[in-house]
């Protein structure tokens, strides 16, 4: 249970994440990124002109890789972490031992991803020093794996050899959907029973963050279940995580009996959730997971008062600039123009 923290403590906490997200990216600086025509303009700009400086110093912006430069940029990721989670060790709000689970189970997914695209041995590029230092799984014996047998070995030691074990005791290869459900209802099983030693106006803020990111979990796998797989209603039923409760169970009935994904879809823009999500950023279904959570976290940044709300909402707002610099790197890697690429960014779409 989080334990009660003094007025100061918490005043240096807030102070410290809104100092570190006022050096976000501006709309400026996303309108010069999305004007640019290479992968070396855009590491150049943010080598000279952004946060993302300290991690990029050593770079030879003219000659950097497109994965060289991603896995850069996750190092500051890391690194904000950790500076984060120095404050969180001291008032003991317990948020480091989610924050290395959920980046833990990020890296199985993505190995499993990379393992069954015959890509495995990438995985290492997507670990920094900061993850291998924390984490018991070792990136560079997961690449390895060839399938999911031997990413289970990999994991030996760990509790989440324990938790996929069952998937491996059947005559088919676990999806990935089936693997996400497993983990992600184990960490959010942690996350709320970290909410649940908190109480009152913190409470209800964390529950609003969280429960949001546990729901728009469901909407995504529902309309992936209907559109690629056409599954039928007991089966995306067995591929939920435990609701979140931020959209109504009427509402989230309706999107799994909808007869098709297109109108599921409707049925989650008709629902307080939805409508928070402007019509502009509607049009790829890949991005709600990001979108959904972004408002609040933007708003709780500014003003909650409980530190650890801000923290998670800063999280989760640094978390969406990266994704939205990725979706850049790789729009300009295809030569798209700017303004559809813009369509694909959350916290740079305006």
């Amino acid at each position: 249970m989080p334990k009660k923290i003094s007025e100061y403590s918490a005043n240096v906490i807030l102070a410290k994440a809104r100092a570190m997200y006022g050096r976000a990216l501006t709309p400026a600086d996303y309108s010069r990124l999305l004007n640019v025509r290479s992968v070396s303009e855009i590491a150049a700009y943010l080598k000279h002109e952004t946060h993302y400086a300290e991690v990029l110093a050593d770079i030879n912006e003219s000659t950097v890789h497109r994965g060289h430069l991603e896995a850069l940029l996750r190092r500051k990721l890391w690194i904000d972490y950790g500076r984060l989670v120095r404050y969180d060790n001291a008032v003991g709000m317990h948020l480091s031992s989610y924050i290395i689970q959920r980046e833990e189970i990020g890296m199985i997914l993505l190995c499993l991803r990379l393992m069954n695209a015959g890509r495995g041995q990438e995985l290492v590029l997507s670990a920094p020093p900061q993850f291998t230092a924390l984490s018991k799984l070792n990136p560079v014996i997961m690449g390895q794996a060839e399938n999911f047998e031997e990413l289970l070995e990999a994991a030996a030691g760990t509790g989440y050899h324990k938790l996929l074990r069952p998937l491996a005791m059947t005559d088919r290869a676990p999806t990935v959907t089936q693997v996400e459900t497993v983990l992600y209802t184990h960490l959010f099983g942690k996350l709320n029973t970290l909410i649940a030693g908190t109480s009152g106006e913190q409470r209800r803020q964390l529950q609003s963050l969280c429960g949001i990111q546990q729901d728009i979990q469901n909407v995504t796998r529902i309309l992936r279940l209907k559109s690629y797989f056409q599954a039928d209603a007991e089966t995306i039923r067995s591929n939920l995580i435990p609701a979140g409760g931020r959209i109504s169970k009427k509402a989230m009935a309706a999107m799994i009996g909808a007869p098709t994904a297109e109108e599921a879809r409707e049925i989650f823009f008709s629902t307080a959730a939805g409508r928070r999500i402007p019509q502009s950023l509607r049009q790829y279904e890949f991005n709600l997971v990001r979108q959904a959570p972004y408002f609040g976290a933007r708003y709780h940044i500014h003003f909650s008062t409980w530190p650890m709300v801000v923290l998670m909402a800063y999280m989760l707002l640094l978390e969406n600039e990266l994704d939205d610099i990725v979706n850049i790197i790789e729009g300009v890697r295809y030569r798209l123009p700017g303004e559809e690429i813009r369509t694909m960014l959350v916290a740079g779409a305006k």
